[in-house]
């Protein structure tokens, strides 16, 4: 090994990822640079493209001033970039009605949220110019130029990068995880896959192939045939296996039997977001129904069916073994994808004629939208770009970044993939040992660190299942209520047929060969079960046939598969029974493993007695200023008394702390880059602190987007609680540890949480609001802390007191509360959220971060579609309820792309406008959805609760007839893969 030679290596590799990502055949930078060609053309060369908007509007006024004739003094409904628009072209109502566009249609240097558009921001271009010039432009042949260009020149590059962040990916698993399964195997994966190498490699390692042999088999993962394009299955002598799958969080996962590996496969699709990020993994004509076959969507479907039977037959029905080098395949299957993905979305000029195809706006059925999955390719994922980097998720995919912020978002990945590979071995040992030997001494460090005996070679079978849990029949019974979507509860063959039962009356006789057993008549198929005749559909991917629901029988969501039994008769497939070991099957559903609950804090001297608080938990803040009173509820008054004291000493308490607090030595705040992604800059933070303090405005929704987006990458770097404001520790404390033991929510705090999220107004869609930061901390293991009470909260005096007394009250209680929970629970990493007047010294009142020793980030929201951006903060100023100027400042800042504008009207006939459009009304306790449909009118439906789910009765739609969702923000994400777009009233 030439260890001279590792710099010029590591910035080769560099130079290579550099070349690589600016040469990657991108939609979105042919899209710029069609929109720069038409700029030209008209004379605007000098414009930015991504700063030139259409925006569309309901109503014009003749103007003499501008370009067009017309100006517009209302919101627009709608606006793209000039880019976008070349993207998503115009849809088939401006095709059909191109005279509208001239006035109700405009290009402007302003985007969204300006009072007027007129001669000021004009952009002189006319519309229909721009329709017209689309037709000139063949997308097609275009993007398959730079295609094979791309491959033909950086070929052999991709696999060496594949190679590297494959390595990079293991290091990791060695230094942060060195107890794990998958470190002690490290040896075993490294000597499948790359063979006997020192670390870090050299570019010569890199490229050197290796055929595979051995002990281990490295495979493909495939569901029904269906073979995943970019993760590679190991399969150890132990019987045990691996999967490795670029671009998540995780990308190397261990499970000890099949039962394992299936329940991952099944998680990892029991709602509309993570299932779009899985398919990402397969081709994009897989996914739905095509040539006879029911595509991977509705195969997954079927899956479920068989959650609790012990029947994996759908998965690894190929079982393909790879014959060759594993990035060699890797590399291959990328460009064979790329080809495919853009044959199968891409269509000829005269395609586009003959079907007025709108990009990825009309984009639902293929989860992806045609453009958007090959915009940035996901083989990016196997050099080191992570799915966040690259954008793939449903709302990214319409409103995403420009093209020149993503190249450097995603080449930063590739490069800290490479920097891990070439210095994570100083975190473990000296460079030029063989893997085995990094695996070895960072468990024992991690064991000496912890006061453990290094963990044994063999696995538990337990490791990736968790620990069986006690359980009756009744807290079964209760568990699968609250967590199972009723279509795949454990039922009784007659009940589970009851819904598909239909009144035909066969005439035909049954088939033979491939149809026996089965009636043709109509033109569907029908099986007798106890002599009851049932339309079913045949699987040809599981080579079965199922029960499917008359009025939806396109859907596999719900439906019922069967068996020939012995005697030649149709039965249903019995479906689990409410046996052992249901309780830790139940976690495909979200349903968390039983945790141990924390030892309780001690009570702050501020916190109300538990026997007062149910006289006040309606009070009222007129109560609480004496200026109204129940004067027959004694037991009332006397709470209120009680709280004025706790409140009044509280204040004094914090007064007497703020004058005299000596903060803690604070880390020096990092130098980010501005385009560094999210997970780069915690990373680095949590190098520097074990504390961060997130300030927000309540209604943002930017820092609520950063926390759910990335609360699994936070528990992955060890951060174990989440301090929230807002909630308080003697009244919402309880049902918190409920929440955080169950991960169901009590019913008092979800009445809480909902008033907070309608209070604070925050995402209309529900993406990005408090219950899903709460929901997301669960599920991922970070324990959420309240940090307010009642007397730091309610802030309604009889007498004016100091402006900032919420700050120092709030920030005094939760220095209590954050030490002492630090102190009884074990010290370690932690993040919080709070007001941005909390987060860092404000007015005078030192902040959490400064009391914490911590660092602090306030977050900003920006128009969705602009980049994030992180800086150090230079502080805003903005009045607050009185008129008085406040100035909020942290350590950084950062502005998320997220903020949408929303139009002022509430009225349904004029705020919809085109087909596919929708809003959510709530009235009288109930919500329902509002959608103008295919003939221009408007339709009302119910949204109608299961327990904690939520589902619709359409059985015009399919893939959402029925189907139960988690919450009303995966309603929205699955209109929207319909193609349908949200207005908020």
């Amino acid at each position: 090994m030439l260890t001279d030679t590792l710099p010029g290596d590591q910035q080769m590799l560099m130079t290579l990822a550099a070349h690589l990502t600016e040469d990657c055949p991108d939609m979105r930078e042919l899209a710029r640079e069609v929109a720069q060609q038409l700029l030209a053309r008209h004379d605007l060369k000098a414009l930015e493209p991504d700063n030139v908007y259409l925006h569309r509007f309901h109503t014009a006024v003749s103007s003499p001033r501008t370009f067009n004739g017309w100006q517009h003094l209302d919101q627009p409904y709608e606006s793209l970039t000039l880019p976008q628009l070349v993207m998503h072209r115009f849809d088939a109502q401006a095709q059909d009605n191109a005279d509208v566009l001239s006035y109700l249609a405009g290009f402007y240097s302003d985007g969204p949220g300006k009072d007027a558009y007129d001669e000021r921001n004009e952009v002189r271009l006319e519309a229909r110019d721009v329709l017209d010039y689309f037709w000139s432009i063949d997308f097609a042949t275009a993007f398959k130029t730079r295609m094979t260009s791309f491959w033909a020149e950086h070929s052999e590059n991709f696999r060496t990068l594949a190679k590297a962040n494959f390595m990079s990916k293991l290091l990791e698993v060695c230094a942060q995880e060195p107890s794990s399964a998958l470190a002690r195997h490290a040896q075993d994966i490294a000597d499948a896959l790359v063979g006997k190498t020192t670390w870090p490699p050299s570019l010569e390692a890199l490229q050197q192939r290796l055929l595979p042999g051995g002990a281990t088999r490295v495979c493909a993962l495939d569901i029904g045939g269906y073979v995943a394009t970019d993760i590679l299955r190991l399969q150890l002598a132990n019987g045990s296996q691996l999967i490795y799958m670029p671009g998540d969080v995780d990308c190397l996962h261990y499970f000890p039997n099949n039962q394992a590996l299936f329940w991952w496969v099944l998680s990892h699709c029991t709602y509309v977001e993570n299932r779009t990020r899985f398919l990402a993994h397969f081709s994009l004509d897989n996914r739905e129904e095509a040539d006879g076959k029911v595509g991977l969507n509705n195969l997954i479907d079927l899956l479920f069916h068989g959650w609790g039977n012990h029947d994996y037959s759908g998965l690894n029905t190929l079982d393909l073994a790879i014959e060759e080098d594993g990035f060699d395949w890797l590399r291959n299957k990328a460009r064979q994808r790329m080809i495919d993905d853009a044959h199968f979305s891409l269509r000829s000029n005269a395609d586009l004629r003959r079907q007025l195809w709108i990009g990825y706006l009309k984009a639902g059925l293929q989860v992806f939208g045609p453009m958007a999955a090959v915009s940035w390719p996901v083989a990016l994922a196997l050099v080191g770009a992570g799915i966040a980097e690259m954008g793939l998720n449903i709302y990214q995919a319409i409103h995403g970044h420009t093209t020149r912020e993503r190249k450097a978002g995603i080449t930063g990945a590739i490069f800290a993939a490479i920097e891990t590979l070439f210095n994570a071995t100083f975190l473990l040992s000296a460079p030029g040992k063989p893997l085995t030997d990094f695996a070895d001494a960072a468990q024992a460090s991690a064991a000496t660190e912890e006061g453990l005996a290094p963990a044994p070679a063999e696995e538990s079978a337990q490791e990736h299942s968790g620990e069986p849990e006690e359980e009756s029949a009744s807290e079964v019974a209760d568990a699968i209520e609250t967590w199972v979507p009723q279509p795949f509860r454990p039922t009784g063959s007659w009940d589970a047929l009851r819904p598909f039962e239909t009144n035909v009356v066969l005439g035909s006789k049954p088939g033979t060969g491939f149809l026996e057993g089965i009636h043709m008549q109509d033109g569907q198929f029908y099986a007798l079960i106890d002599d009851m005749p049932y339309q079913v559909r045949f699987v040809p991917e599981l080579q079965s046939w199922t029960v499917v629901a008359p009025d939806n029988p396109f859907s596999f969501y719900k439906s019922l598969p069967i068996r020939l039994d012995a005697a030649g008769q149709w039965r249903p497939v019995e479906r689990l029974g409410l046996n052992g070991g249901m309780l830790s099957s139940l976690k495909i559903w979200g349903r968390p493993s039983a945790s141990a609950s924390v030892p309780p804090l001690p009570g702050t001297p501020y916190e109300i007695p538990a026997d007062l608080r149910a006289s006040l938990t309606d009070v009222s803040d007129d109560e609480i200023t004496g200026a109204r009173a129940f004067l027959d509820a004694p037991d009332r008054q006397a709470a209120i008394a009680r709280f004025r004291q706790l409140r009044d000493q509280l204040a004094a308490d914090a007064d007497a702390f703020m004058a005299t607090v000596q903060t803690p030595p604070r880390p020096q705040i990092p130098e980010i880059p501005a385009n560094a992604s999210s997970k780069t800059v915690f990373k680095t933070l949590y190098q520097n602190t074990n504390g961060l303090v997130i300030g927000e405005a309540h209604s943002g929704l930017g820092s609520k987007r950063l926390l759910i987006d990335n609360m699994r990458l936070l528990r992955k770097l060890k951060v174990n609680t989440l301090y929230m404001e807002h909630f308080t520790t003697d009244f919402q404390q309880a049902d918190i540890d409920t929440f955080n033991r169950t991960g169901v929510m009590p019913q008092e705090l979800d009445r809480y949480v909902e008033g907070q999220d309608v209070g604070h107004r925050t995402d209309a869609e529900g993406r990005y609001t408090f219950r899903q930061v709460l929901v997301s901390a669960q599920k991922n293991g970070v324990r959420i802390q309240p940090i307010d009470c009642m007397a730091s909260y309610r802030q309604a005096w009889a007498t004016p007191v100091s402006d900032v007394a919420r700050q120092r009250m709030m920030n005094f209680h939760a220095h209590l509360i954050i030490e002492a929970d630090q102190a009884a629970r074990g010290s370690g990493k932690w993040i919080a959220l709070v007001g941005s007047t909390h987060a860092n010294t404000f007015h005078g009142v030192t902040g959490l971060a400064e009391t914490e020793g911590a660092l602090g980030l306030r977050v900003e929201d920006r128009p969705i579609g602009e980049p994030d951006a992180y800086s150090t903060d230079p502080g805003a100023d903005a009045l607050d309820d009185d008129g008085a100027l406040r100035h909020v400042q942290s350590d950084l800042r950062l502005r998320a792309g997220v903020l949408t504008t929303r139009p002022p009207s509430a009225d349904f006939e004029s705020l919809l406008v085109r087909p596919g459009d929708y809003a959510i009304e709530r009235t009288n306790g109930q919500e329902y959805l509002i959608n103008r449909s295919r003939d221009s009118t408007l339709r009302r439906t119910l949204i109608k609760r299961d327990g904690r789910f939520y589902y619709v009765e359409r059985p015009d739609w399919p893939a959402i007839h029925e189907r139960r969702v988690q919450n009303l923000a995966e309603l929205h994400a699955r209109l929207r893969l319909r193609g349908m777009r949200h207005i908020a009233p």
